[in-house]
């Protein structure tokens, strides 16, 4: 699931509704005042001064409040500041323009001389919702920053897709250069202008075209599900217990099932000796991390499709990141991980298994045996060098010792009689081309 770009484009400005001037008020009510007997001039006047009294206490009352609201929201304002002076000017003036509106509409409220009170309430309560929405965002933001430039610096040691660097299915690198440059000092922030539709504050770069939208990005902050800032997750861990798992003991000591002592060590038992891993035995360990067979109850009969092993939760929690941050592009094709795994006997399973989950369970398992069997001497690595040290142990060739080795090694690996023929007349250091286990291989006789 990759993250969704907190940007809007539906416009819906904040509207204002003042449409009568205070002198209209008062020509209004001047027209309802009426004086035609002399007894009345007397109360009119006292009712003239007590309204007016009223009228200069409610307006004292009102300016206390505005400029109460008013210091509310320049305390809060003054709060936004980044490194960049550049940027903190853009933002001083948007927000200085901004409580401007605000005191403009509480006035007009004030007086009457609004046509729509409740939408003029409506305004001010987004207008005081756009300051604690950015105040809301801009430590996340900062604090974002310093994420970034952590995983930047990971990136730069073990490069794109080591583990603790950014997530390809994480923000977009247009929004994620918008939070470096409102945060980081340098004339890159003059890149990043600021202006408020439909309710929320936008963040846009100006060289790029790339957008911000707060609202959404407060919103994706706070998503345990999909979060903002995705990093490269470390599986480390994980692939060395499956690796453990296959080829150790309850006591962590090595065991003979993928692997072999050594047969040039003095002591063949001795459980820290170097092991050999045979080219057989690697493929065995490979099908065994990518897991058992998938049984078909349908049919009745067992598939070839691994069940994932101990990579299946790996892959069910990262399957996304391991496909476009970790494997190469030779083995995705470039392709991006499908939103939704079917289900095995699912209709589009097959495709979704040959094209994405077998491919991804062997890169795991190779990948697994690689950075583990670092102790092991593996035939895959270097077959020539393999054979000579560990093909057929110390013995030489002539000897009582090595013709029973040779014979068990014969039995061992079913040797037709005529390549074991291949084998005892060939010289020392002449390479025999055999069968073994139905497999054509090469091997040089010491």
């Amino acid at each position: 699931m990759s993250y969704t770009d907190p940007q809007m484009s539906t416009k819906d400005p904040l509207r204002e509704s003042v449409i009568k001037s205070t002198k209209e008020l008062e020509a209004a009510r001047a027209a309802n005042t009426t004086d035609n007997t002399e007894k009345n001039i007397t109360s009119l006047i006292q009712g003239g001064v007590n309204l007016l009294t009223q009228k200069k206490k409610a307006l004292g009352d009102f300016n206390k409040s505005v400029l109460k609201e008013d210091q509310k929201l320049y305390d809060k304002v003054g709060g936004f500041t980044t490194e960049f002076e550049g940027f903190n000017e853009k933002s001083e003036k948007f927000f200085g323009d901004l409580i401007e509106e605000y005191n403009s509409i509480k006035t007009h409220l004030n007086n009457g001389t609004m046509r729509d009170a409740s939408l003029g309430k409506k305004d001010l309560a987004n207008l005081r919702g756009l300051v604690d929405q950015y105040g809301k965002a801009l430590p996340k933001v900062l604090a974002m920053s310093d994420e970034i430039n952590k995983a930047a610096s990971i990136a730069g040691k073990n490069g794109m897709g080591a583990p603790g660097t950014l997530s390809v299915t994480g923000a977009p690198p247009g929004q994620l250069a918008i939070i470096k440059k409102i945060s980081s000092g340098g004339p890159s922030g003059d890149d990043i202008d600021m202006r408020y539709e439909g309710g929320t504050i936008i963040l846009f770069d100006n060289k790029t075209g790339a957008e911000l939208n707060i609202r959404e990005f407060n919103r994706a902050v706070s998503s345990k599900d999909n979060p903002y800032i995705k990093l490269v997750p470390d599986l480390s861990k994980g692939m060395t217990n499956a690796y453990d798992a296959f080829n150790k003991d309850h006591k962590g000591e090595m065991q003979n099932t993928f692997t072999s002592q050594n047969p040039n060590e003095s002591d063949p038992n001795n459980p820290v000796a170097i092991r050999t891993m045979s080219e057989e035995q690697e493929i065995k360990l490979k099908n065994a991390l990518m897991g058992a067979p998938r049984y078909d109850f349908k049919n009745k009969k067992q598939t070839n499709y691994h069940d994932g092993g101990g990579f299946k939760e790996m892959i069910s929690q990262y399957g996304e990141s391991i496909w476009e941050d970790m494997m190469p592009d030779g083995l995705t094709k470039k392709t991006q991980w499908p939103d939704e795994m079917p289900m095995f006997g699912d209709a589009g399973y097959d495709d979704f298994y040959k094209n994405y989950y077998e491919p991804m369970l062997d890169y795991l398992a190779t990948t697994t045996i690689n950075n583990n069997a670092t102790d092991v001497q593996r035939e895959t690595q270097n077959k020539e060098e393999y054979n000579k040290k560990y093909g057929t142990g110390k013995f030489k060739s002539g000897s009582k010792e090595y013709e029973t080795k040779l014979d068990e090694y014969f039995s061992r690996v079913g040797l037709s009689e005529e390549d074991q023929e291949k084998i005892r007349l060939a010289k020392s250091g002449d390479e025999v081309e055999i069968t073994i286990n139905g497999k054509l291989t090469k091997i040089r006789k010491t």
